[in-house]
This record gives structure tokens, sequence and C-alpha cells, in this order.
């Protein structure tokens, strides 16, 4: 799911061996899913019920920035699903993912790339597309053009659905950090240097829109309706639903 760990880290820190940095991100990583710091249970429970609910027919399904694919198992098990299709930098991770997803009762394929290119060269069309807390480490016009790669490859009653930072359309950049900072007393398992650590990233490469600007964003890239489908209790991050059927 994350492009926050630990795909980001390999492809920052490229010159550290990559299995160090594996090991030394995914720990950080695990404890953010296990501890439910970004609210990852609540998101993909939404994204099974959008699945069950909303997506009649079998569905070729396009997982972006997948990771070790352990919370998208969940998501889809006692789904319609057809095929399924991950992408992720980090070839560590996938070959996680391959052991999760073997439970899955449909094909499964992974593609090793930096998802940006993967999508650009991207031409099998898909059903749903999934990608979650990847798309804010781009400025808003790269956002665009991922979201336009997507809308491309979506089969026409296709669905795209994210989850990501947001601010309210009052904040900007630096209010919606002020308010990140405030959560540091509730992510106690972390240590005070991993905590830093963490935020010192999301300082650096975060890049949350505000609603109306994710409304536009989706306008721009061809989708008809966006709706929203959850907020955290923080307000930091929210899912929305793009397509035909939103």
């Amino acid at each position: 799911m994350d492009d926050i760990l630990p795909s980001s880290a390999a492809r920052d820190r490229q010159h550290e061996p990559s299995q160090a940095v594996f090991q030394q991100e995914w720990q950080i990583y695990r404890t953010l899913v296990d501890e439910n710091y970004l609210f990852h249970r609540e998101a993909y429970a939404c994204l099974h019920q959008i699945l069950v609910e909303e997506v009649a027919n079998p569905f070729r399904f396009l997982d972006i920035a997948c990771g070790d694919a352990t919370a998208s198992v969940d998501a889809l098990l006692g789904t319609p699903i057809a095929h399924y299709c991950g992408i992720d930098l980090s070839a560590a991770a996938l070959d996680l993912a391959r052991q999760t997803l073997a439970v899955l009762a449909c094909p499964v394929t992974f593609e090793q790339a930096d998802f940006v290119e993967a999508l650009r060269d991207w031409s099998a069309p898909v059903d749903v597309v999934w990608i979650g807390l990847s798309l804010h480490h781009m400025r808003s016009p790269e956002k665009l053009t991922v979201m336009r790669d997507i809308r491309r490859i979506l089969s026409p009653r296709g669905l795209l659905v994210i989850y990501e930072p947001t601010s309210p359309d009052c904040e900007d950049r630096a209010g919606w950090l002020r308010r990140w900072d405030t959560q540091q007393p509730l992510w106690s398992a972390y240590t005070p240097a991993q905590w830093e650590r963490f935020t010192a990233h999301v300082h650096a490469a975060d890049y949350p829109e505000t609603v109306s600007q994710w409304l536009a964003l989706a306008r721009a890239a061809g989708f008809p309706k966006m709706r929203e489908v959850f907020a955290t209790p923080s307000d930091l991050l929210r899912l929305y639903l793009l397509g035909p059927g939103a």
C-alpha cells in the first residue's frame, strides 16, 4: 500500500544496501500498520465494502504500490476478483506479496517498477484501481498525470479508489503538517528516534491536497464523479471513490 515505506526508501536511498534499507524501514512500517496509526483497517474495510457492494461482475484489480499486500488480501477475499496485479518498486516486498496472495482463487501477477513509469506504458485494461498513501509524494501536476494514466486503462465503468492525505479547503500544507505533528503522543509504540525519522519524511515529502483540489484533479483526469467514503478521526486522510458509479 504505502509508498511511504519501504518503496520510497529504496528509491530515495538507493546507494545503501537494499536489504538493510528494507529491513530497517519495514520494522517502522509494520508498527505503523499493526498499531493502525493511519487507519489502515478502516480504509481497507471501505475498499472491501466497495468491491462487494458496487462491483457486481468479476473484476480485474490493479494494486498500486502494493507492498506485501497483507491488507489488500483481506479486502479482496470474498469478492468476485478475476485477476490481481500488483506494482511495487521493492523486490523484497513483492516476494512477501506472492506468498500472501496465494490464497486468492484467481491469477496473480506482479510488476517490479516505479508505478509512475509502469502506468505510463500500461495497456492492459483493468476494472478497479487501488492506490493508498502513494500519490501524496507528488505535486498536483504529477498527481494529475498518474490519474490520467489510470483513467486511460480503466474499463468504461471502472473505478479508482484512493486513500491519501487531505486538507479541509481552508487549510494549507503548513497547517496540515502542524496537525500531523500533534499526533506524536498517540504513536506511543515508536521510539522518539523512530517518530522523528518518520515525521521528517512526512515534512519533506508529503503534499496533501484539499478536498476541492482532489475534486478538480478528478475532473481534469476525466472522472465524471468523485465521492468521499471515509475520513480518519484525525481528518488527516480521506478515502475517495472515483468513477461513473461513484
